[in-house]
């Protein structure tokens, strides 16, 4: 996958990748944010990628339910800036056994994005001027 990010304004940056865009920052530190921060769009993708995993499991079940919904709730750490916790709460409307309960849990911590938070996956900068 090579995702492309380019700057707009200021601190605003776009994200294109497959003919979809994604716009998050600020033209100055102070002005209003446009979209998510990015921090803020990482908690959001461990979210939906949970989330897909339970519905995931849950149609591949047969398991009648509705009003899915994610809470998630992060702590800060600072030196370096990061998350140290991230908090998911998952309600939904169901009727499930502790089997279900116990298969449910296990796939939404089979999320690609929680599975590379958990691998301290290595990032590589490389830096070209033109």
């Amino acid at each position: 996958m090579n995702m492309k990010i380019t700057q707009l304004d200021g601190w605003k940056l776009m994200a294109e990748y497959d003919g979809v865009s994604l716009v998050s920052g600020q033209v100055t530190r102070d002005s209003d944010y446009n979209g998510m921060s990015p921090g803020k769009l990482m908690t959001a993708g461990l979210g939906l990628c949970t989330g897909m995993h339970a519905v995931t499991y849950l149609t591949k079940h047969n398991l009648e339910y509705s009003d899915l919904e994610i809470t998630m709730g992060t702590v800060g750490a600072g030196n370096p800036a990061r998350y140290r916790e991230f908090t998911m709460n998952i309600e939904l409307k169901a009727d499930l056994s502790e089997e279900h309960y116990n298969g449910l849990l296990e796939e939404c911590n089979r999320c690609f994005v929680g599975n590379t938070m958990r691998g301290t996956p290595e990032i590589k900068i490389d830096i070209k001027t033109v």
